[in-house]
């Protein structure tokens, strides 16, 4: 299998978003892909499955900060553009209450075949998710990286939990999109792998069957890059503050080259899967376990003791400013917290969607 690691300076970071567009009358889902694509006139800007969505990426960078300023970039140009289309961006992991019925999808032969397949799995994955892309030095390097951030999966998607309403209900959970995603086939927590020859055998194997066309279509919570030369973190939930994805970076990529000379030994994939139930229904407020000594606490003391491991190699990455933004994210909560709080503060759903959408561009200036 052709691949780029290596091919760039290591740990080097980039940034994936998934937007929502929305009206600026309603606030529901509006199919505007195309619209707000030509007014922003940028090859950053890429489809989703359904034409209410939007993604965009940075290119690469060498620090969480260079990202993070594009993204910000990014989303200032997404605002002009929805405006001049009448629309408005929004981000969270769902959104508060339009169906994913109404929703159109994008007339690609990629989506087409994807619904085709998959059809009700397919149609109602109205979610909206943040991946972060590490660069990698050697492949083999990039499978023992991803094997170690899978038993971080369950605290990622604590700290990135943003979507508690699906279909103007709250669904008890903190993460409804990492359900919904989740019935999707090759999605969730991926494999151990003991090399990359093992990663690439199974995706020969998967194309030489027809389970696939190539490795993009695996959709797990973590995966190798071949082609772009990363590791993926793809568990978390869309971030409505753009200070909780620089911190949510600066996590991400700190780990990546902090394992890339230590990776721990992989913890069974069940028991990561217990965890990572809890971070879903609870959040913030989990239990979880740590697999390393089989002690329960708090998720916010997880976090705290992930980033005190990591600490070290964003002082040499230049992201330890990033970094400390996670204590005002446990501080005020995440994303599903805040919209929670909203509600009652606002009395509504449609409080909550306008709130997404103002915070959501609020610090792009």
């Amino acid at each position: 299998m052709e691949h780029s690691f290596g091919r760039r300076p290591p740990f080097t970071v980039g940034i994936e978003e998934e937007f929502q567009l929305v009206s600026a009358e309603s606030y529901e889902l509006v199919p505007r892909f195309d619209d707000v694509a030509a007014a922003a006139a940028d090859d950053r800007v890429r489809r989703e499955l359904m034409t209410s969505v939007l993604e965009t990426a940075t290119g690469v960078h060498e620090s969480v900060p260079a990202a993070v300023a594009e993204a910000r970039e990014i989303r200032r140009l997404l605002r002009d553009a929805a405006g001049r289309s009448g629309a408005l961006i929004a981000s969270a992991g769902t959104h508060p209450f339009s169906r994913w019925e109404h929703q159109e999808i994008t007339g690609t032969e990629r989506y087409q075949g994807v619904v085709e397949e998959l059809r009700w799995v397919a149609e109602r994955v109205a979610i909206f998710g943040l991946h972060v892309h590490v660069g990698m030095p050697a492949p083999d390097t990039a499978v023992a990286v991803a094997n170690a951030l899978r038993t971080h999966v369950p605290v990622l998607l604590a700290l990135s939990a943003n979507s508690p309403y699906w279909q103007a209900h709250d669904t008890g959970l903190a993460s409804t999109r990492s359900k919904v995603f989740e019935t999707m086939p090759r999605s969730g927590l991926p494999p151990r792998f003991d090399s990359f020859a093992e990663f690439e055998e199974l995706v020969a194997r998967g194309r030489a069957v027809g389970f696939f066309e190539d490795y993009t279509f695996l959709w797990w919570d973590v995966r190798p890059h071949p082609k772009l030369g990363t590791v993926e973190i793809r568990a978390f939930d869309a971030q409505t503050r753009l200070e909780n994805v620089a911190a949510l970076a600066a996590l991400v990529q700190s780990l990546a080259a902090t394992y890339a000379g230590d990776a721990p030994r992989p913890q069974p994939r069940a028991l990561i899967a217990e965890n990572k139930w809890r971070a879903a229904r609870y959040g913030l407020d989990a239990e979880l376990v740590d697999l390393a000594t089989d002690r329960s606490r708090p998720a916010r003391e997880a976090v705290a003791e992930l980033v005190g491991h990591a600490a070290p190699a964003a002082e040499r990455l230049g992201c330890s400013r990033e970094l400390e933004g996670l204590t005002a994210l446990c501080e005020r909560g995440a994303g599903a917290d805040e919209q929670r709080r909203m509600h009652d503060e606002r009395g509504s759903l449609l409080g909550v969607a306008q709130w997404l959408a103002e915070t959501t561009v609020e610090a792009v200036g």
